[in-house]
């Protein structure tokens, strides 16, 4: 109880729910959709593949839809897809003309009719030079990637309206870098260029607004409901301040200056549509500072009025949680003649598993309804404390020999780690020969495993055979997460969390054995701040453990950094992998400790 007790102290941050109280704007409806499965559809899922960035077009007949998405993070292979059914099912990839694997960013696809009223599709592929493929028989066919100019840009196109004059606008945004052919950085701009034949050829582009204070770009652009006014609606991307809004009263040939939104509408691609009663539905990623859903998947729901007067609007709703910072909702808004909204995105919606796109289905009527029950809580358990699995064959290979290994039996000793631990059969391979070996112990390191990656090995066969008959372990050496490190993938309490989840199991399942617990070894060759979240993460571990006898620290930085902090090429070849030399440190300096453990 005491370790229970100590856990829940020094992690209920991200282990209780999210309070709403100092959070939820007064006024404003928070739901919650995530889970409920029945709303969910998925466009396309590839363990192996990373798919992101899909926009959706919905056909005249009011239920075909297109999807687009790259095989990669905005750039890589086009793929297209169609649903017959309003977005319930989805075909398998579609052929499309061959140079669209050579896009270089998001696409995104729009149905425009000219003034003659010819109806045709344009899929855009950005960068320098934005390219735009055509299809006159609602995606039949298609032409391949063509430029539209001699201009780049970044998300083109975010926005594509008709015009009151039959001409058609479209809305991207560059950096500088993309523009023109070798661009360098420069203030964020964001551009406007317009067609007067419905989407074959397009303008020079103008710039509607540039700055250096703020980085707005993503332009979301929604009419107002009599038609009279443009609302733009800005990522801010130096991710100082909220969201913007800019508003054109002249069809887009003079903006106003943007000014912030409030946090119920701060993020990032913004994409909105109307349903039947008026009412605006807006589909983003929630960017807003301290929000409970901040990097997931969310809508907003009010009017356009609501949006001008920068009010914090009717609902605020979770779509799907993401489980990977803030890597989601790039999305597509279909509303359909019986009010049903298709929204589509990609987003981590399985822990530590590759993104993919999926479709939620709702009407306002429904969330109007679910309105007048409780509030949601916002539980957010991190990924590194979520088991999951690694659907690679060379992972699901190891698990398998290690678990016929643990089997198997004959230990005392056990190694958890992740490519470090799993060193020792490589560099480090004398040395256990000499230290390890001798010591009855099983190597249960993989190559890339994060602190959930271990909790599945161990809640899927590795501890119920640890602690079976043939085995007597008396001592678990433990040191994972490195991995979960890497960016802004888990911060220093959610690893911290993690590497206690690893001890508790142990502790659980093997109640007679002592856990050594290892200090996250130092990486980089200077001090950094990766070094500080895991040297962070290290003492939040051993600080839930601080009162249990069953567990020891030990902290081996100092035997491998230089006195000024530094970490040598000697010690570590890439600055992370030991060498030979250092797995020999490494076995002198814990093996008296494992033999303390041991008695």
């Amino acid at each position: 109880m005491r370790l229970l007790s100590c856990l829940a102290t020094a992690f209920a941050a991200f282990v209780c729910p999210a309070s709403l109280a100092a959070q939820e704007p007064v006024g404003l409806r928070w739901l919650d959709l995530d889970g409920d499965a029945a709303r969910q559809v998925t466009v396309r899922k590839d363990p192996a593949k990373y798919l992101g960035h899909p926009t959706t077009v919905l056909l005249p007949d009011g239920a075909t839809m297109l999807c687009v998405h790259p095989e990669g993070h905005g750039k890589g292979p086009i793929v297209l897809q169609r649903s017959t059914d309003a977005g319930r099912t989805w075909s398998a990839p579609l052929a499309v003309p061959e140079n669209w694997a050579t896009s270089q960013e998001t696409p995104t696809i729009h149905r425009l009719v000219d003034r003659q009223g010819k109806a045709r599709l344009v899929l855009f592929s950005g960068l320098h030079p934005i390219r735009r493929a055509l299809s006159n028989d609602d995606g039949a066919t298609w032409t391949p990637l063509e430029p539209i100019g001699d201009f780049g840009g970044i998300v083109a196109m975010a926005s594509v309206l008709p015009l009151r004059d039959g001409s058609h606008a479209a809305w991207f945004h560059d950096d500088g870098r993309f523009f023109r052919k070798d661009g360098k950085r420069a203030p964020f701009t964001v551009y406007q260029t317009i067609s007067q034949d419905g989407g074959v050829t397009w303008a020079a582009p103008t710039v509607v607004w540039t700055g250096k204070d703020k980085d707005l770009c993503e332009p979301g652009v929604i009419r107002s409901p009599d038609g009279k006014r443009l609302a733009m609606l800005l990522r801010e991307n130096q991710r100082k301040q909220n969201s913007h809004l800019s508003l054109s009263d002249d069809e887009g040939r003079t903006w106003s200056e943007p000014i912030p939104l409030p946090l119920s509408l701060t993020g990032d691609r913004h994409v909105g549509v109307y349903a039947p009663d008026g009412r605006l539905f807006v589909s983003f990623r929630d960017m807003a500072k301290d929000s409970p859903t901040r990097g997931d998947w969310v809508a907003w729901v009010g009017t356009f009025d609501d949006v001008v007067q920068r009010r914090d609007g009717q609902y605020r709703v979770r779509l799907s949680r993401n489980w990977k910072g803030t890597d989601c909702a790039y999305p597509g808004v279909e509303v359909f003649a019986d009010g049903t909204i298709v929204t589509t995105t990609y987003g981590h919606w399985d822990p530590s598993q590759q993104p993919y796109v999926r479709s939620v289905r709702l009407t306002l009527a429904e969330l109007d309804a679910r309105a007048k029950g409780p509030a949601p809580t916002f539980a957010r358990p991190s990924d590194a404390i979520t088991p999951a699995p690694r659907l690679t064959e060379g992972w699901q290979k190891r698990m398998a020999d290690d678990l016929a290994k643990a089997q198997k039996g004959g230990y005392e000793v056990v190694f958890v780690g992740d490519s470090i631990t799993q060193g020792w059969n490589g560099a480090g391979k004398e040395q256990w020969a000499s230290h390890w070996e001798p010591r009855k112990t099983l190597n249960l390191g993989v190559g890339g495993d994060r602190t959930q990656h271990v909790l599945w090995r161990l809640d899927h066969g590795a501890l119920a055979a640890l602690a079976g008959p043939h085995n007597a372990v008396k001592v678990c050496v433990v040191m994972i997460g490195t991995n979960n490190s890497n960016g802004s993938d888990n911060t220093a309490e959610e690893i911290g969390a993690g590497i206690a989840a690893v001890v508790q199991r142990l502790r659980a399942g093997l109640p007679q054995a002592k856990v050594l617990l290892l200090d996250v070894f130092p990486r980089g060759e200077k001090p950094n701040p990766q070094r500080q979240k895991n040297a962070a993460a290290s003492d939040l571990a051993a600080t839930a453990f601080a009162g249990d006898a069953m567990v020891r620290r030990l902290d081996l930085a100092p035997r491998f950094l230089q006195a000024d902090g530094t970490l040598s090429k000697e010690t570590m070849p890439d600055l992370l992998h030991l060498s030979p030399a250092a797995y020999r440190t490494w076995a002198e300096a814990m093996a008296p400790v494992v033999d303390e453990l041991r008695r």
